[in-house]
C-alpha cells in the first residue's frame, strides 16, 4: 500500500502541498503552502499524525509555530482535518491538492438569512431543472404593478389560468391613456 489522502475536511480552500510519510506510530502529515516548501520540510503550516497505519485513518493537525493561513474544519460536524492510508515503511509522498472552486468566498451578509437562501436556491433550480415560459402582453394601466410581482394571467379564450412573476414592465401611452406591456415569465416543468 502507498501513502494517499482519503478524505479532505480542511479550510481555507486554497492550493496546498501535503507531505505524507512514516511516522514510526502512524502516518505523520505536514501541511505547507509550496511544493519547494514541502521538499525541504520549511515553513511549515500545520502537522499531526495519524492512530497507526491502514486505510482512512483520521488526522487531526494543529497549527505550527508561526504557521499561516490559519486552518480550520470545513466540515465542523466532523472532527478531522484528513483520512489518509497508507502502511508502515511506505515512501514519503507529497501531494499536491488544489482549489475546490475558483470562486471566492461568499461572505457577504445578505446570505447568512436562512429566507433568503432557501429563495435563491429555489430560483437556482427552477433556473436548472425547468423552463422558462415568457409571456408578453399589454393591459390598461395597473399603478400597483412592478418587476418582481407574482400575478394571474387569466383567458377563457386561449385556455390560460397560470401565476406568473413580471420580469419586465413598461408604461407608455398619451396624458389621457396608459398602456402596460409586461413580460412575464412561468417555471414549468421538464416534460421528457
Amino acid at each position: 500500500m502507498a501513502f494517499s489522502i482519503a478524505e479532505w475536511n480542511l479550510d481555507p480552500n486554497r492550493h496546498w502541498y501535503v507531505r505524507l510519510s512514516d511516522g514510526s506510530t502512524g502516518i505523520k502529515v505536514e501541511l505547507y503552502k509550496t511544493k519547494s516548501d514541502a521538499q525541504g520540510q520549511s515553513n511549515l503550516v500545520a502537522s499531526g499524525t495519524s492512530d497507526g497505519f491502514g486505510t482512512g485513518k483520521e488526522v487531526t493537525m494543529e497549527m505550527a509555530e508561526n504557521g499561516s493561513p490559519m486552518i480550520e474544519l470545513f466540515n465542523t460536524a466532523l472532527s478531522y482535518h484528513l483520512r489518509v492510508s497508507g502502511s508502515s515503511g511506505d515512501s514519503t509522498k507529497i501531494f499536491h491538492v488544489k482549489p475546490f472552486v475558483d470562486l471566492p468566498d461568499i461572505s457577504h451578509s445578505i446570505y447568512r438569512s436562512s429566507d433568503l437562501i432557501t429563495r435563491r436556491a429555489v430560483l437556482e433550480i427552477n433556473k436548472g431543472t425547468h423552463y422558462r415560459l415568457i409571456r408578453s402582453f399589454s393591459i390598461g394601466h395597473n399603478p400597483n404593478l412592478d418587476e418582481g410581482k407574482i400575478i394571474r394571467i387569466n383567458s377563457s379564450r386561449r385556455n390560460i389560468n397560470v401565476l406568473t412573476r413580471v420580469i419586465e414592465y413598461r408604461i407608455s401611452g398619451t396624458i389621457t391613456s396608459l398602456i402596460d406591456s409586461i413580460e412575464a415569465v412561468e417555471y414549468c416543468d421538464m416534460v421528457r
